[in-house]
């Protein structure tokens, strides 16, 4: 035979696989299927875990956010990331604000101001907390009303939201720091093991 010959198979000459070597070949397809599925989803978990920061100034505490959501600028916000996977009118997100400290202690005043700017507030809870470097601050949450413009006609959207707020140096001051997360309130409880864990991140124990 030939080196060209060599190349080709005798059709005559195939033996098709027994039953149980049929078997066999097909339990390995799915057990590498399942593996693959396996890793993907192990892979998704620690993309979840992960987290990028905002640094507020050097030596300070840094902000983690999730590093597959989308950022989007803004004046008014230090940072603003936004669910990529959210399909409400209202998508989920992380904001960042840094604002002057106000003249009362921010723990009673925070919670006023949020009252006195949102449309059918209503606070669900509020909690002392502590930060992973002894400092404290409060953490409040609550519902409220809004109007969603980019509809094709404006419609009201109901929002849940939690605010971290507490005291750091931001631009060489003292700076009040707002940390809030946010949702649609029908996808609060999809989002919500996210903000924990972005909560997490900061070290926050709760007072008793």
């Amino acid at each position: 035979m030939s080196s060209f010959d060599d190349l080709f198979v005798d059709a005559r000459a195939y033996q098709p696989p027994n039953k149980w070597e049929a078997r066999i070949g097909n339990l390995l397809v799915l057990l590498i299927a399942g593996m693959l599925l396996l890793g993907g989803w192990m892979f998704k978990d620690w993309m979840q875990s992960q987290f990028r920061y905002l640094a507020l100034s050097e030596g300070e505490i840094a902000i983690p956010y999730p590093p597959t959501w989308t950022l989007r600028f803004s004046e008014a916000y230090a940072l603003q990331v936004v669910d990529p996977e959210s399909s409400t009118a209202f998508p989920a997100r992380e904001l960042v604000q840094t604002l002057p400290l106000p003249e009362q202690p921010f723990m009673a005043d925070w919670p006023s101001r949020r009252a006195d700017t949102l449309a059918e507030y209503r606070e669900l809870e509020r909690r002392r907390v502590t930060l992973a470097d002894g400092r404290q601050a409060l953490l409040l949450t609550y519902a409220y009303v809004m109007e969603n413009d980019g509809a094709s006609e404006p419609s009201l959207v109901a929002v849940q939201a939690m605010d971290l707020v507490f005291v750091a140096r931001y631009g060489g001051e003292k700076r009040l720091v707002v940390v809030t997360f946010a949702a649609d309130a029908s996808d609060w409880d999809r989002v919500r093991p996210m903000f924990q864990r972005t909560l997490a991140k900061l070290g926050i124990t709760y007072a008793p």
